[in-house]
C-alpha cells in the first residue's frame, strides 16, 4: 500500500507518519521509486502500537522508542518486555522517594501477601509512597487490613494476564499491556466509584421520619404489670379531670336550659302597670293576678270626690 492508503487505514495524517519515519519509530517501506515506497500490514500494526503508546498512554516520543526497542529485541524475554511496557506506562516520573519506613512497610506487605516482584521494580517505591500517606493519616497498613484490596487486585491481574495469549506476537503483547494498564485501570477506577454509589444508596437511602415524629419502639422487657400500671394512671387522670370540670360548673351557677324559650319582649308589654316579670323558676302569681283590670286616672279622681261628698252628708 502507498503512504496515503496507510494514513487512511491507520487514521493518522501523512505528516505524522513521516515524523515517525524520521524518528525511527516506524521502519521504512520498500522503495518502489525515488520518491515512493510500499508499506505492508506490519507497518499498519506498528502504527497501531505507536498510537496506543502516544495517544492512550500519553508517553513521550523517547519513552515510546524505549518500548519499541524492547519489542524489536528478540533477546529480551517476554516477561521483561511486559515489565518494560508496564513501567513505561505506569510512569512514576518526578515522584519523591519514599521514606525509609514506607519502604519497609511495602516490603513487609509484599512478603506477607507472598507476592514476588522483579528485582529493583519501581512498583515497590510507588507502593511505599502510598503506604506512607495512609500510615500518616492513621490508617492501618498491615496485610490483614489491606487483604480485601489485595485480593481484588490479584483477581483483576489474573483476568488481565489471561488476555495475553502465550503465542501472541511481541508487538501485540506490548499493545495489550499498554492499553490494558491505562484503559482497564481507568475502567476499574470508574467501576469502583459506581459501585460505591450503588452500595451507599442501598445502605443509606431509607427515608428518615419527619422532624418531631416519635418512632414507636418495641420494648420486649415491658410486661403485663407495666401495661396495667399505665392503664391505672390513665384512669386516675380521667377521674381528676372530671372532678375539676364539676367544680367549675358549680362555681359558675345554674345554667339556663338551651331548650327553654326566652321571654318574648312584646308579651312583656301587655302586663298590667306595676306588674314585674318574674325570672324563670320564680314563685307563681296568685290566681287572677295577671287579669286585674287597669284603672284610669280620671276614674280614681271621681271615686275620691264621691267619697268626700258622702262623708259630708
Amino acid at each position: 500500500m502507498r503512504i496515503s492508503e496507510l494514513a487512511q487505514r491507520s487514521g493518522l495524517p501523512v505528516a505524522t507518519i513521516k515524523f515517525y519515519l524520521r524518528e525511527g519509530l516506524l521502519a521504512p517501506g520498500t522503495p518502489i521509486s525515488r520518491t515512493q515506497a510500499e508499506y505492508s500490514d506490519a507497518h499498519l500494526e506498528r502504527l497501531r502500537l505507536i498510537r496506543a503508546l502516544r495517544d492512550i498512554a500519553d508517553l513521550p516520543v523517547a519513552t515510546v522508542g524505549t518500548v519499541l526497542a524492547a519489542v524489536d529485541d528478540e533477546e529480551i524475554p517476554l516477561l521483561d518486555l511486559l515489565g518494560v511496557t508496564q513501567t513505561a506506562v505506569a510512569g512514576f516520573k518526578g515522584s519523591a522517594a519514599p521514606s525509609e519506613s514506607g519502604a519497609e512497610l511495602a516490603q513487609k506487605l509484599l512478603a506477607d501477601l507472598d507476592w514476588t516482584l522483579t528485582e529493583d521494580s519501581p512498583l515497590v517505591d510507588s507502593l511505599a509512597r502510598v503506604l506512607d500517606v495512609l500510615h500518616g493519616e492513621g490508617e492501618p497498613v498491615d496485610a490483614e487490613s489491606l487483604r480485601p484490596w489485595a485480593d481484588a487486585a490479584r483477581a483483576v491481574a489474573e483476568v488481565e494476564m489471561d488476555h495475553i495469549p502465550v503465542e501472541a506476537p511481541r508487538a501485540e503483547a506490548a499493545h495489550i499491556v499498554a492499553v490494558g494498564t491505562v484503559m482497564y485501570g481507568e475502567l476499574l477506577a470508574q467501576l469502583r466509584l459506581a459501585a460505591q454509589e450503588a452500595v451507599s444508596l442501598e445502605r443509606y437511602s431509607r427515608e428518615a421520619p419527619p422532624a418531631g415524629t416519635e418512632v414507636a419502639q418495641d420494648h420486649p422487657a415491658a410486661g403485663d404489670g407495666q401495661v396495667e400500671a399505665a392503664e391505672a394512671t390513665g384512669s386516675k387522670s380521667r377521674r381528676a379531670g372530671s372532678k375539676r370540670a364539676g367544680s367549675k360548673a358549680d362555681q359558675a351557677g345554674p345554667t339556663a336550659d338551651p331548650a327553654t324559650p326566652k321571654p318574648d319582649p312584646a308579651a312583656a308589654k301587655t302586663h298590667p302597670a306595676g306588674t314585674k316579670s318574674h325570672p324563670a323558676g320564680g314563685k307563681a302569681h296568685p290566681a287572677g293576678a295577671q287579669n286585674e283590670p287597669t284603672e284610669s286616672k280620671s276614674a280614681r279622681v271621681s271615686r275620691r270626690v264621691v267619697g268626700r261628698r258622702r262623708s259630708r252628708g
